[in-house]
């Protein structure tokens, strides 16, 4: 066979291959929720159950699409970079800080388990920091500490200049608040719904809030690359989902209470308080 012709057909090899993995990628789905319960093993019933039923919705056989739930920060952060999927469930720590590298197109946004816009909670012991500033040079530990520059900028609303308290990772964030009452750490970041069950913990007595964030919003369905062309499909079978006989059931496995339309317009201050 001459030079030429075996270059062509390693070329067009090449191309073949290229296409196949965008095809692939546009049909994987992840799910990247830090700080959201469960394991990605536990999940993945769910998570299938989803898949299943979008798949002829987008024209598509069953087993199509496949998808991961991360509730890992870091994990998710690593995992979505590597895979470039073309549908994802984001957080808006992830959405804030892979937007603009992925090009994340937001067509609707999901209420779990009654969760809208999210406030989040410094917690400690009632002995300890009584401040953000009484923080400086401590600990906190949380579920959304993955992201220094989310920290900082969106939640702690630059009060407190980056570097000026620690940040350790911990995906439990009940384990978290053990952790600050029996002084293995100075503090804890937790989510409102994490909040508002703490008055249930044995050593409840034992905590203080010393600050509470500006609300977030809650985590938004992008597209990305190749799944920007099912945009509109895709929006079309999600939003309203919760209320429609064939998704009460689905909604309900997966804890979603509402699946509601929007835009990039609607993490706009997110986007700006991350990037400040």
């Amino acid at each position: 066979m001459k030079r030429p012709t075996r270059f062509a057909l390693l070329c067009h090899l090449v191309v073949i291959l290229a296409l196949g993995m965008a095809v692939a990628n546009t049909r994987q789905m992840l799910l990247c929720l830090p700080g959201f319960p469960g394991t990605s093993s536990q999940a993945q019933p769910y998570v299938d159950k989803m898949l299943r039923y979008l798949e002829p919705k987008l024209g598509w056989s069953a087993g199509t699409i496949t998808g991961l739930y991360l509730p890992d920060g870091a994990a998710a952060s690593k995992k979505l970079l590597e895979v470039k999927p073309g549908i994802a469930l984001v957080g808006p720590s992830i959405y804030a800080a892979h937007q603009k590298a992925l090009r994340m197109q937001v067509i609707a946004k999901v209420e779990v388990d009654g969760r809208g816009a999210e406030t989040y909670a410094i917690v400690t012991k009632k002995d300890g920091p009584s401040s953000l500033a009484a923080l400086v040079g401590k600990t906190i530990e949380g579920t959304v500490v993955h992201d220094e520059k989310y920290i900082y900028n969106v939640l702690l609303d630059q009060q407190i200049s980056p570097g000026k308290i620690g940040l350790k990772s911990e995906i439990r964030p009940l384990k978290s608040l053990r952790n600050v009452a029996r002084g293995r750490v100075d503090g804890a970041i937790v989510d409102a719904s994490v909040q508002r069950h703490m008055a249930s913990l044995p050593f409840a007595d034992e905590l203080q809030v010393i600050y509470t964030s500006k609300p977030v919003p809650p985590p938004a369905v992008v597209v990305m690359g190749e799944g920007r062309k099912h945009a509109e499909k895709l929006k079309k079978a999600l939003v309203g989902l919760c209320q429609r006989p064939d998704g009460q059931d689905l909604c309900r496995a997966l804890m979603l209470t509402s699946i509601l339309a929007a835009s990039d317009a609607d993490y706009k201050a997110l986007k700006k308080a991350y990037n400040r």
